[in-house]
């Protein structure tokens, strides 16, 4: 078939489903960077102000340029790597403030790694990315840095015209779209959403979300509540399963490293009254379990008796008993089948 644009013609060629089936086949496989995020993908990191989104970035960055194993308990592959941060938003001087203090943290054989393989954009680089000039500039300067993964801040200092504007947004995502498979690297762009006034933190939550979904292959979120708690937010993987209904919370240190304070639903986050961590829905499902340690219960029975005290929904509940059964918390060895850890020790017990 062929269609005519003035004087040229272009030509829609087809192949068999066994031709791509044999190239796929010798091309190399391409294996998770982290979380849900695949090697040589794009999307977002991307929440309110001073929720901690950079620092959480610069964090995971280092653990990848250093070969650590695991970052805020997801699997690294611990081989380091050369990783770029371009960092628009700061000065030069504050942003190698910050990371000199992630750096002093480190053994002496990460200081090392991190010397070789982590590299931020030099002091003439420009502050805005809104010509073709200044794409350019950044796409070379990715190109020579050789690094395999990328990580930039923000995409306000990429805004031409207005964000909310789809067709603004969309030229900007399809331009760091095509570095990211131009280039084959992993790249993250880091993006600001507006205040969320005590709402959890979703794709809407960005101005012109449909854009910014349709162009990126993976997106996570950083939030801080109004008394300032603050958690990760697994939003969507196109390569990955991304049903979790759990958040991540974490504080920020002196030495700019965050800690991971554990798993913790949304909705229990955003109605803390006080900076104190209330009663996780956790506890109220180990305490259902210990209080009759000696019952055991189909997965049917513990839904129906749990779904009053704590408020979810069947899959909701699921996903706990899953998680917690993997954490050793409850004992759900027999498939189907859950009990109180305590179980083994009334058992034994009584046959004394």
């Amino acid at each position: 078939m062929q269609f005519e644009y003035g004087c040229f013609h272009m030509v829609m060629n087809t192949i068999k489903f066994s031709l791509a089936r044999e190239m796929y086949s010798e091309m190399p496989v391409t294996k998770m960077l982290w979380n849900g995020v695949k090697e040589k993908s794009f999307g977002l990191v991307f929440g309110p102000a001073k929720s901690g989104k950079t620092i959480f970035c610069e964090n995971l960055a280092i653990s990848i340029a250093i070969g650590r194993d695991s970052y805020f308990d997801y699997q690294l592959d611990g081989i380091p790597k050369k990783v770029l941060f371009i960092g628009l938003e700061e000065t030069f001087q504050s942003r190698i403030s910050r990371n000199s203090l992630q750096f002093e943290t480190l053994s002496e054989g990460e200081k090392l790694l991190m010397d070789e393989n982590y590299e931020v954009q030099e002091l003439e680089f420009p502050r805005f990315i809104i010509n073709n000039e200044n794409w350019t500039t950044l796409f070379d300067s990715i190109k020579n840095s050789g690094a395999e993964v990328v990580f930039i801040d923000s995409i306000t200092r990429m805004n031409h015209g207005k964000l909310e504007d789809g067709k603004t947004a969309e030229e900007i995502m399809s331009k760091l779209r095509n570095i990211s498979q131009d280039l084959d690297v992993t790249l993250f762009a880091i993006h600001h959403t507006p205040k969320l006034h005590g709402n959890p933190i979703t794709m809407d939550s960005i101005k012109g979300s449909s854009v910014f979904a349709q162009e990126s292959d993976f997106a996570v979120g950083i939030s801080r509540t109004e008394r300032k708690h603050r958690y990760m937010k697994n939003i969507f993987f196109r390569y990955a399963n991304d049903d979790d209904e759990f958040v991540k919370e974490f504080e920020i240190n002196q030495n700019a490293w965050l800690n991971n304070s554990g798993e913790v639903d949304e909705d229990q986050i955003l109605q803390r009254s006080d900076r104190r961590r209330a009663l996780d829905k956790r506890d109220t499902i180990l305490e259902f379990f210990d209080s009759n340690p000696d019952v055991t219960y189909s997965y049917k029975d513990a839904v129906d008796l749990l779904k009053p005290k704590i408020g979810l929904q069947d899959r909701q509940i699921k996903t706990y008993l899953s998680k917690l059964s993997n954490l050793g918390i409850i004992d759900g060895s027999k498939k189907g089948i859950y009990r109180s850890t305590n179980f083994q020790i009334q058992e034994g017990a009584s046959n004394e």
